[in-house]
C-alpha cells in the first residue's frame, strides 16, 4: 500500500510526538499457533451504565475521531469488585492507514516473504539474532503512541480504584483475551501491529501478547514476551508472584500467562503447551535509538 505525500506530511504533524521509527531486524522462519476462540464478538457502544461495570472511557486517537470509528469491549476480571469492566478505543483513518503503511515498509524493507501455512523468511540487518526479538521492539517502538494513550486509561482506574499489581494485571490480561482471536493471513511477519489490535478486534498468540505487553509496563508491571517457535505459540511472561508454570531468565521468574482465550488466569499454561524446555523469554528493549 502506497501513501501519497500529502498523506505523509499530514500524518508527520498528527502523529508529533509518536514513536514511528525503524528500527532493522531479524532472520529466521517464524510460526504462530493459537488455541480455540471462545469469546463473542465485542459489543458496540451506547450500552446503559451498569453497577456492575467500571467504564473506563473512550480512547479515540486523534482526539477528533468520530467515535463511530470505535470498538467497545466488555470483560469481568476474577477478584474486583465490581468485577466488569468497560472501555472505548478508535483510532482515526489516517492514523490506521499510517500504522498499517510502516508495517508494509518494513516488510518490505527486510524482504518479508511468506512461504504459505504461516511460515516466512526475511533478510536481517547485522546485529539481529535468528528470532523475532527485532521485529516485536520495532512494532513496540512505532506503535508506543497510540498504545500510551490506551494505557493511560488502565493507569486511571488502577489508581482511582486502588488495585495492587496483581489485580491490574489481571484487569489488563482480562481486556487483551477479550479481543477477537484470529491468525493474520495478509500481514508481513505473521503479526498484527499491537495498536492495531485492539482498533480492528482481531490478532493472534504474538499480536496480543505484545500488546499485553506494552500495557503491563506501561503500569509498572515487569513483563516480557515467551516464546516458542517449535511449539507456533507465544504468551506474556508476567514478573509478579504466583503459582503455576514459571519460566526464568537472567535471575528472573515469569508467571506464564495465556492471551489467545478468554478466562485463562495467570499461571494457567494449555497441557498442549506444557513443554517448559521449549520457549524462550524474551525480555524486548523498545527504547528508541538517538
Amino acid at each position: 500500500m502506497s501513501t501519497s505525500a500529502g498523506l505523509k506530511t499530514a500524518l508527520k504533524l498528527l502523529l508529533a510526538g509518536f514513536a514511528l521509527t525503524s528500527a532493522l531486524c531479524c532472520l529466521g522462519v517464524g510460526m504462530v499457533g493459537h488455541l480455540v476462540d471462545t469469546k463473542a464478538p465485542p459489543v458496540e457502544p451506547g450500552l446503559p451504565p451498569s453497577a456492575d461495570v467500571v467504564d473506563l472511557g473512550l480512547v479515540l486517537i486523534p482526539a477528533d475521531t468520530s467515535p463511530s470509528r470505535a470498538l467497545t469491549y466488555d470483560w469481568n476480571t476474577e477478584g474486583l469488585r465490581p468485577p466488569g469492566s468497560r472501555l472505548g478505543y478508535g483510532l482515526g483513518e489516517l492514523l490506521d492507514a499510517w500504522l498499517e503503511d510502516q508495517h508494509k515498509v518494513l516488510g518490505r524493507r527486510l524482504r518479508y516473504r511468506s512461504l504459505g501455512q504461516e511460515r516466512f523468511t526475511y533478510q536481517p540487518p547485522s546485529g539481529c539474532s535468528a528470532d523475532m526479538r527485532c521485529i516485536y521492539e520495532e512494532l513496540m517502538r512505532g506503535n508506543a503512541g497510540p498504545v500510551e494513550a490506551l494505557g493511560e486509561r488502565f493507569m486511571v482506574t488502577i489508581r482511582e480504584r486502588g488495585l495492587d499489581s496483581q489485580q491490574a494485571a489481571r484487569l489488563i490480561l482480562g481486556f487483551v483475551q477479550r479481543i477477537q482471536y484470529e491468525v493474520p493471513t495478509d500481514e508481513p511477519f505473521g503479526i498484527i501491529p499491537p495498536a492495531l489490535v485492539p482498533s480492528r478486534n482481531r490478532g493472534d498468540c504474538d499480536s496480543k501478547a505484545l500488546l499485553a505487553v506494552m500495557l503491563l509496563r506501561q503500569v509498572g508491571i515487569e513483563a516480557v514476551m515467551l516464546y516458542s517457535d517449535p511449539l507456533a505459540h507465544a504468551a506474556v511472561g508476567v514478573g509478579l508472584p504466583g503459582a503455576g508454570t514459571r519460566l526464568r531468565h537472567g535471575g528472573r521468574s515469569y508467571q506464564y500467562a495465556e492471551v489467545t482465550a478468554e478466562g485463562w488466569p495467570p499461571g494457567m499454561i494449555p497441557p498442549k503447551y506444557d513443554k517448559p524446555r521449549l520457549w524462550r523469554v524474551m525480555p524486548l528493549d523498545a527504547v528508541t535509538s538517538g
